[in-house]
């Protein structure tokens, strides 16, 4: 059976420096002083009260994983707080009073609502005299133990969770005087949410809500952590003097080797190899000379056919951007976007035969009850028309355009007489 050795208040402490520097965030206090009295002491006696010894057999179950686990509670506990309004029923004055409680007296439940988890799924005994540790008659384990080690005893069945039992002993950790500077209300949501129900039965308090939450946010997480599988990577490492020999190869090696080109067979019955002898000197030709000059330009015709990327150009076409036609209902419509759309979407369904559009008295006339199609109220119509005298006048149900929007809209070649 494995001896368990104890673990000092500092030492745990110190290994989870980062995590309680978040939870000093939250408390937003600036001096550390402060910060030290009101909320590392807590810490402190709860890593004293449970030592090395684990939480639970599928949960925290390293050694020092209960207080692990309350520093995890409380580090949640503080960042679920944010989004939270404790005393919204009250005045706000009085909000200002509890507010600040509220929040130390969510950290001290979320520290104290583990204590006597450990005991409910182990025994703990000490190796110098076979002794069980009991929290209500010897209090802190570490204390109890001393220098010692002990031995872990998993339970046959878990013990039943009381809560009344765990905030007695959360009253030992927290002590008189600290309880004693709460409000009353303040005070009785504390102990209402220390040890929190999962399942809670009628009207839940804010403090037990976010504790609840905060501890059940720690299971899932060390839950999902013990779950993933991973399978071990069988590919053995490389030795290090082959790493060295490719690191070498690798810097000798140049980056770009010219291509060799193969000499073309012949198309005769056997394949013969050929042999190509590359002359010892070459002749450089002279640029000044025609052939030189012939020879350059051969050469420079090669490489402008071999480039599949070069650029052919028309010396009959121009290079500029031709300019885009000119919207001829710009001009008309003048700054109103709303009627120069409605003008051109017009315009393009009367060409297509969308919609009937008819001469009346040789106006171009469009019908109200065609508007709804564009998205736009005959009234709204009329007053834009006056606004920019496009309007003819009105016949009946016919709107009657002026003859420079008309002929834009339906030459009048094309549109037949009402």
């Amino acid at each position: 059976m494995t001896d368990h050795h104890h673990l000092t208040p500092a030492a745990l402490l110190a290994s989870h420096d980062s995590r309680l520097a978040l939870v000093r965030q939250y408390a937003n206090e600036s001096d550390d002083g402060d910060f030290r009295t009101k909320w590392l002491s807590v810490l402190d006696r709860c890593a004293a009260w449970f030592s090395s010894m684990p939480l639970r057999p599928t949960e925290h179950a390293e050694p020092g994983g209960a207080f692990r686990a309350t520093v995890e509670a409380a580090y949640f506990a503080m960042r679920l707080s944010g989004a939270q309004k404790f005393a919204a029923d009250q005045t706000s004055e009085r909000r200002r009073k509890l507010e600040p409680q509220y929040l130390y007296a969510l950290f001290l439940a979320a520290c104290c609502s583990r204590l006597d988890e450990p005991c409910r799924h182990f025994q703990f005994h000490r190796m110098r005299d076979g002794a069980e540790w009991v929290p209500a008659a010897h209090g802190a384990f570490g204390a109890w133990l001393g220098d010692d080690t002990y031995r872990v005893t998993r339970r046959e069945a878990p013990l039943p969770s009381e809560r009344m039992r765990t905030a007695l002993l959360a009253r030992e950790i927290l002590g008189t005087e600290r309880l004693g500077a709460f409000d009353s209300q303040v005070l009785t949501d504390l102990f209402g949410a220390i040890n929190p129900d999962p399942r809670p039965a009628g009207l839940e308090t804010l403090l037990h809500k976010v504790v609840r939450q905060a501890i059940e946010t720690v299971t899932q997480f060390e839950l999902k952590a013990r779950r993933a599988a991973f399978a071990p990577d069988t590919t053995p490492a490389p030795s290090a003097q082959a790493l060295a020999v490719d690191a070498i190869t690798g810097a000798s090696t140049p980056p770009a080797q010219a291509r060799t080109e193969t000499a073309p067979v012949p198309e005769t019955g056997t394949a013969t190899p050929v042999e190509v002898e590359q002359p010892e000197t070459t002749t450089e030709a002279d640029p000044s000379s025609p052939a030189g000059l012939h020879q350059a330009g051969s050469d420079a015709s090669a490489q402008h056919r071999a480039s599949p990327n070069a650029v052919q150009l028309d010396g009959a076409r121009s290079l500029r951007k031709e300019a885009p036609a000119e919207d001829p209902f710009k001009a008309i419509a003048g700054t109103s976007n709303l009627m120069r759309e409605f003008f051109k979407a017009l315009s393009q369904d009367a060409a297509a035969g969308k919609t009937k559009v008819t001469r009346v008295e040789g106006k171009v006339a469009i019908s109200k009850r065609s508007l709804g199609n564009y998205g736009i109220a005959s009234e709204t119509l009329i007053e834009n028309l006056r606004k920019f005298k496009h309007l003819y006048k009105i016949v009946g149900q016919d709107i009657l355009l002026v003859n420079e929007v008309g002929d834009l809209i339906l030459p009048a070649s094309q549109a037949p007489e009402a």
